[in-house]
């Protein structure tokens, strides 16, 4: 009985342990079916391969392996050249040398003209201003009419015309206002609309000019002003460093005068100098005034007059 009864326990134990033994042998005949063992399908085959599939041998880790130092490191597809190698030349450089391919010039090679430093800024020091200076304008640089030289005597001469040159001429009057002005001039003047607006513009292009070249003469003037006042500070300063080296001397009725006229005469020359830029701009706009006018003129032309 005692025999009957460890038999019955031994059952009861191997149906408990059963599921357990089942699933460890399933996973151990996985585990050498995917190593290649005996108990792959196929009877000694590769892993469930057929027996024709070459198989790679493993790899050792540590030796060139997929966990070695060398499977890190990135490889260049290109060899890199010892370090004793001569190097190649590079762009910019010359055979032999590391200067540029072009020479650079010798120091007392002239240089090329800077903006504002013209060889005519340094023929005329009377003239200040960056623009070169034109003294005179010529009417064929915005006049494609008829000819000009009898009307440019006789302008003056007709009442109509001179009061509305002056009118034109004016910078106060604006284009719109000038522009109505001309579209009643020429219908006024009926057949002869050709001549008297050749002679309109005669005489504004004349008074225009005239003006302009007033100006020049005036910027000249201007700046052989500037150049007296810079030439007074600079020998004005030097006779006070002479004469006023202690604080008594500066501190004296005398000193105290010299010091306010050399304060007044730099702060009218820098005040000038402000001022320089925009007298440097009236030539060019009065030019500018002269051209639009006449192109609103002669676009008032008949077709055979142009």
């Amino acid at each position: 009985m005692m025999t009957t009864s460890l038999r019955r326990t031994d059952r009861a134990l191997w149906a408990r342990l059963a599921p357990a033994v089942s699933l460890a042998v399933l996973v151990t005949v996985s585990h050498a079916t995917a190593q290649g063992g005996a108990g792959g399908p196929g009877g000694g085959g590769q892993g469930g391969l057929s027996p024709d599939t070459p198989v790679l041998a493993p790899t050792q880790p540590g030796v060139n392996g997929p966990q070695g130092p060398a499977a890190d490191a990135p490889k260049p597809k290109t060899p890199l050249p010892p370090r004793d190698t001569p190097r190649a030349q590079q762009p910019g450089q010359e055979a032999g040398g590391a200067g540029p391919k072009t020479p650079l010039p010798s120091r007392d090679t002239p240089r090329a003209p800077q903006p504002g430093q013209n060889s005519y800024a340094a023929q005329n020091p009377d003239w200040p201003c960056v623009q070169v200076k034109v003294a005179s304008l010529s009417y064929g640089q915005m006049w494609g009419g008829p000819p000009l030289e009898d009307a440019l005597k006789t302008w003056r001469d007709d009442k109509e015309v001179a009061d509305l040159v002056s009118t034109l001429a004016a910078r106060r009057t604006s284009m719109e206002d000038a522009k109505a002005a001309i579209d009643k001039f020429a219908k006024r003047a009926g057949d002869d609309a050709d001549a008297e607006l050749s002679k309109l513009f005669a005489g504004v292009f004349d008074e225009i000019n005239q003006h302009r070249s007033q100006i020049v003469a005036g910027i000249e003037r201007y700046a052989r002003k500037q150049r007296d006042l810079s030439e007074r500070i600079k020998q004005r300063s030097l006779k006070m460093a002479e004469t006023q080296k202690d604080m008594a001397a500066q501190m004296s009725p005398e000193g105290q005068k010299e010091q306010e006229a050399l304060n007044w005469d730099t702060r009218i020359y820098e005040e000038r100098s402000q001022a320089l830029t925009y007298v440097c701009e009236s030539p060019v706009l009065l030019e500018q005034r002269a051209f639009d006018i006449g192109r609103e003129i002669q676009s008032r032309l008949s077709q055979k007059s142009q």
